[in-house]
């Protein structure tokens, strides 16, 4: 497997038991491990494309926990998250899913507590409560995308997950707001690539990978 490359290792003691984690990366002085990588997979929703091989995939997952870090380490004190915050980003993950309960058993297999899950997004929803004020109003969304996208990804990812797809019409704000968050990090690519030139970053993953 990939992640047998990395040799770098966090350990974390909890309890009478010693958990051993592999560091991905830092920044400055705060770590994103390998177990992190994969709950941002099981969370956030990214999949592999079409032939992209696991160790590109597992570097765009981490490069994107490393923008979460950097924009929230930049922006932390100037915001009080409220629940309706945490929705934003709560609420894909429950759909994806399937239900509250699927998300329930999916933290259970990480050890983790709803507060554990509230603390491990909260990097993404001040990412994603930045990128939004500063470049929302510039996006526009035609409905012919929206379309696309209900058709070539919705639709078949209800279907791989066995769930009924509700219709485009019931569906076509949620997916303007995908498109237009997707649209946000590529707009936003440039001003994120400036601040993260002022951060001490180690991408572990990278240079195992060199």
């Amino acid at each position: 497997m990939f992640f047998k490359i990395l040799i770098s290792l966090f350990i974390l003691f909890q309890a009478d038991t010693i958990l051993i984690d592999k560091i991905a990366a830092v920044v400055n002085e705060e770590i994103i491990t390998l177990t992190d990588i994969d709950k941002a997979i099981q969370f956030f929703p990214l999949s592999r494309t079409g032939g992209e091989k696991e160790e590109a995939f597992y570097a765009r997952v981490l490069e994107n926990l490393i923008n979460h870090k950097v924009v929230y380490l930049e922006f932390r004190d100037e915001f009080k998250l409220v629940e309706q915050d945490y929705e934003e980003v709560q609420a894909p993950v429950i759909r994806r899913l399937g239900s509250l309960d699927k998300l329930m058993e999916v933290l259970k297999k990480f050890d983790m507590e709803w507060g554990d899950f509230k603390n491990f997004i909260k990097e993404k929803v001040v990412y994603e409560k930045v990128l939004q004020e500063k470049f929302l109003d510039e996006i526009k969304i035609d409905f012919r995308d929206i379309e696309n996208f209900y058709n070539k990804e919705y639709v078949p990812q209800q279907q791989r997950l066995t769930l009924t797809p509700q219709s485009l019409i019931e569906m076509a704000s949620r997916i303007e707001k995908q498109l237009k968050k997707n649209r946000l990090t590529e707009k936003s690519s440039t001003w994120i690539m400036e601040m993260k030139s002022s951060y001490k970053i180690e991408n572990k993953l990278l240079q195992e990978g060199k």
